[in-house]
């Protein structure tokens, strides 16, 4: 159940009203205000925005307002203040950087200006402190689970766009995110930091920290945090979205004349409960009674929750068509009262716009324990060290040493539906209908992740006014180690006895001799593994042609291997069937042949890129206000293995590297006198052998399955604009938008099947979906891209006395959103509001927020997907689209004490 209190409602008034009183006294005494503020030297902290930003993108200090590429920077402040404390909340403030949660939690998607992914390593790389933390997720796409925000006391976080790849070295293939931390204060000092909202979120964290020596300071964070969400299951009450983590963080700083060393180690332990997520089927199982007009018990189309009929062959009609009837359309002969019409070729799909409520959560229990399965559970230990050497000749030297382990464990209920299917054991003989039974599957998500990551980095730079340079050297190896341990049983209300009788009549399932009707509770995972070692080497020149005009050359050359190994299960629905792919039947041992090792049941794969990436720039300070810049930028992402298809084998499914090519133009300016800046942005990416999922079926077995496949070329042109301006000293407005046209050029998944060499061919998925034969999706939007983002921001700040009180009001807004290659479902366009009141001290602050003000209800993350539940004809699974329920109106109040 939806847990929305009359809390939200009070809250939101209440502070909507105390700002307009505020915003009145404050304007009453807004002149007396500013002439005590400019005698006084005790007041708070400065509200003031114009500040010039410093960042290290380039392995060089430089300002935002003057560096040759766009970067959006989240300001400690801002941190604070709007309690950002993970990824998905840095993108809410970003225009340009969207966030999706796929299939599981450790699926996570990060994007940056609609350059969308849904397999292989996420497009977006995420740092902290430079040190690349990407991973990519095995059996799932995503990004992993490594980064948790509430352990750092952040200086900024830093939002770079465009390929980065020359810069960070791996995975910042079209931008990156990198959380920058604070170093520890040589003054003594101690702040505590509490958080609590309506939805039972209660989180505190105290950080100390202080000089040891006139040398070395040192800090200390420890965090806890928990929340009830914003949800209920109501199968069994229990809690949605819910979650907890404690851990802690130390810091050691170094200073001296020449040198410096900066140390730091984390260590969180997190739990979630299920996210609040719905699967919207296109097919619903019927009843019995449906035997009379439905004789196949294929069931009928939920067109209640948006699902139409799509033709998988060209000019078919699907007005009379029923759900599936195509598969038997040898017997139309004997079905009375059945029409041509009625078998035609297509298939079900929910289309349209997706829109949803709590009252569709359906998630089963855990059979072995008749409670919700257990969720997620994440335990990360992460530890760098920086050492900086400056010489007297302008030359610097850096030693960059990071490692991070993470374990992660993940139970979830992967089919995410708790319906029953039917039988009938006995037939009805009246009819001369014999014994029948629906076939469908429930499932888990049961896969334990070891991952240890390391990284080295050696850093040469120099130079002058004139010429300064930069040479670096990276070395970067993870090592994956999964248990897949996922299992699939008989749906309820299947007949087992019916369904292994009608097994054993055809020559292609008569090897099905079993089916479980619930989990195992000694389950045996499958093992797999995934090395990848990673060097490069990179350089960076930039020269000044004038006083005013500088030319940067830029460039790394890349070496990554990926190293696999897997057992050749099937993790699928076959598990089910207790079918075990480590013994094979050998006739040629006496008497009548026997069970044999399977010599081909542990596989490995190794898949080596090698790459040069330049990037090019030229930029000219036209005045002291405005610069201008150009750029040409070669990303690139290795090639790899598919393990998202449900085994263990990883002996093949090879698909290539990906390749962008990023050009863009740009302009900034910055000005003092007139309080404002504003960058804006054109570009161009080329994208090409996109890596992307596709439904491939079997010619041998007509078993359809998940692949991954190089769609040929993806575009992306689009136009972004940042801009803030203090227009009085009381009133802050800052705003961004991105346009973005991301669409498919060319992707033809009957050619690229014939390029792979794959022994399959298309499926009716992707005929239907597409619209055509060849499964051409070419012209398409790509899925979750967004033709326009737009953030704003408008901020009242008002002294008075020795304390300081703002308002603030902040909005974002995305366009439509298909979920699909084939544009028929989308997400809806939506803006959401944010208001937060506060009140600020010498070495005080009291915050009181309303999240997502009006109640926007509209779902904002979804992804297709199937319902293993019901097979309609007995070897097909529908299609269907899993969303995720949005957190409703939230009344909060976060407050800090330093002392």
């Amino acid at each position: 159940m939806y847990k929305k209190t009359k809390l939200s409602l009070l809250v939101s008034s209440a502070l909507l009203a105390q700002s307009a009183f505020s915003m009145q006294a404050m304007a009453a005494e807004e002149a007396a205000s500013q002439e005590a503020a400019q005698e006084t030297s005790a007041a708070p902290e400065s509200h003031s925005d114009m500040e010039r930003i410093s960042v290290t993108t380039r392995k060089m200090d430089e300002t935002i307002e003057k560096i040759p590429l766009s970067i959006s920077v989240l300001n400690h402040e801002d941190i604070e203040n709007k309690g950002i404390g993970n990824t998905e909340d840095v993108s809410k403030y970003s225009a340009a950087l969207s966030f999706d949660v796929g299939a599981a939690p450790n699926d996570t998607r990060p994007a940056i200006r609609g350059l969308t992914t849904e397999r292989g390593r996420p497009n977006v790389a995420i740092l902290v402190d430079g040190v690349d933390v990407s991973s990519e997720s095995l059996t799932l796409a995503g990004g992993g689970m490594t980064a948790n925000m509430r352990l750092m006391d952040l200086q900024q976080v830093e939002i770079v766009k465009g390929p980065q790849s020359a810069n960070y070295g791996r995975s910042a293939f079209s931008g990156a995110i990198n959380y920058v931390t604070k170093r520890p204060s040589f003054d003594f000092g101690a702040k505590v930091d509490v958080n609590g909202d309506e939805n039972g979120t209660a989180e505190a964290a105290l950080l100390v920290e202080g000089g040891l020596t006139e040398k070395l300071a040192a800090s200390i964070k420890v965090a806890s945090w928990e929340t009830d969400g914003a949800y209920d299951n109501p199968n069994n009450g229990e809690d949605l979205g819910a979650g907890e983590s404690v851990g802690g963080a130390l810091s050691l700083y170094y200073v001296d004349d020449s040198f410096t060393a900066y140390w730091r180690t984390e260590y969180s332990d997190e739990e979630y409960s299920q996210r609040p997520v719905v699967l919207r089927r296109s097919m619903n199982q019927g009843t019995p009674a449906d035997m009379a007009t439905n004789p196949f018990a294929t069931g009928s189309l939920n067109v209640d929750g948006g699902a139409v009929l799509l033709p998988y062959e060209e000019g078919a009609d699907c007005s009379q068509a029923q759900p599936y009837w195509d598969s038997f359309a040898d017997l139309a002969p004997f079905v009375p009262g059945a029409t041509p019409e009625m078998f035609a070729p297509c298939r079900p799909f929910v289309a349209g716009r997706l829109d949803g409520d709590e009252s569709e959560i359906d998630l089963s229990n855990d059979p072995r324990t008749g409670k919700g399965f257990s969720g997620t559970e994440v335990e990360n230990l992460r530890s760098t060290l920086t050492l900086e050497w400056d010489f007297d000749n302008d030359i610097s030297f850096m030693s960059q040493s990071s490692i991070t382990q993470n374990d992660t464990y993940i139970q979830e209920d992967f089919d995410l539906t708790d319906y029953s299917i039917w039988a009938l054991p006995g037939g009805i003989p009246e009819y001369f209908i014999p014994p029948v039974t629906q076939y469908g599957m429930s499932s888990d998500s049961d896969t334990g992740y070891e991952v240890e990551q390391f990284s080295q980095e050696f850093r040469l730079s120099g130079g002058d006014e004139t010429l300064s340079w930069v040479a670096s050297v990276l070395y970067w190896e993870e090592s994956m180690d999964v248990e897949f341990g996922s299992q699939w049983w008989m749906r309820d209300g299947v007949d087992v006895p019916t369904l292994l009788a009608i097994f054993a009549q055809s020559p292609y399932t008569s090897f099905i001799t079993a089916a479980n009707t619930g989990p195992s509770a000694d389950n045996r995972a499958t093992p797999l593994t995934r090395d990848t070692e990673h060097w490069s080497v990179a350089g960076l020149v930039k020269y000044a042609l004038t006083d005013s005009m500088n030319i940067t050359l830029e460039g790394r050359y890349i070496d990554e291997t990926l190293d696999y190994t897997g057992d050749a299960d099937d993790r699928g629905f076959l598990t089910a069937h207790e079918l075990d792919n480590s013994q094979i039947y050998d006739p040629t041992i006496p008497p009548f042949g026997a069970m044999v090792p399977n010599p081909n049941y542990h596989t490995t794969n190794s898949v080596s890129d090698t790459e040069f990436v330049p990037r090019v720039s030229l930029d000219w300070q036209v005045n002291d206000t405005v610069f201008t810049y150009a750029s040409a930028a070669k990303g690139f992402k290795p090639g790899g293995v598919n393990t998202a298809d449900g085994n263990g084998d990883v002996s093949s499914g090879e698909y290539k590297p990906e390749t962008l090519w990023a050009y863009e133009i740009g302009a900034k300016a910055f000005s003092e006198e007139n309080n404002a800046m504003v960058s804006i942005a054109a570009f161009y990416w080329d994208y090409t052998d996109q890596q992307t999922p596709f439904t491939v079926v079997d010619q041998q077995t007509g078993m359809a399955n998940t692949a991954t496949i190089n769609a040929g070329e993806t575009s992306v042109t689009g136009f972004e604009m940042e801009a803030m301006w203090l227009m009085s000293d009381n009133f802050t407005w800052t705003t961004g938008y991105v346009y973005s046209d991301a669409q498919y050029e060319d992707f033809n998944v009957s050619e690229a099947i014939a390029a792979s060499g794959l022994p399959a061919r298309i499926s009716k998925v992707d005929q239907a979906l597409s619209g055509n034969a060849e499964g051409d999706y070419s012209g398409n939007q790509l899925p979750l891209s967004a033709e326009h983002s737009l953030t704003t921001s408008f901020k009242y700040t008002q002294e008075f006395g020795s304390l300081e009180g703002f308002a603030e009001l902040f909005g974002q807004y995305r366009s439509k959103r298909y979920i699909d290659s084939g544009e028929k479902a989308y997400l809806p366009e939506y803006d959401e509001w944010d208001l937060n009141v506060g009140v600020i001290g010498k070495n005080w602050k009291v915050i009181a927020y309303v999240e997502n003000l009006f109640d926007d209800d509209k779902i904002k993350s979804a992804l297709g997907n199937v319902d293993y539940g019901f097979f309609p004809n007995g070897s097909s699974v529908p299609w269907g689209t899993q969303y995720t329920l949005p957190q409703p109106r939230t009344a909060g109040i976060r407050a800090s004490y330093s002392f």
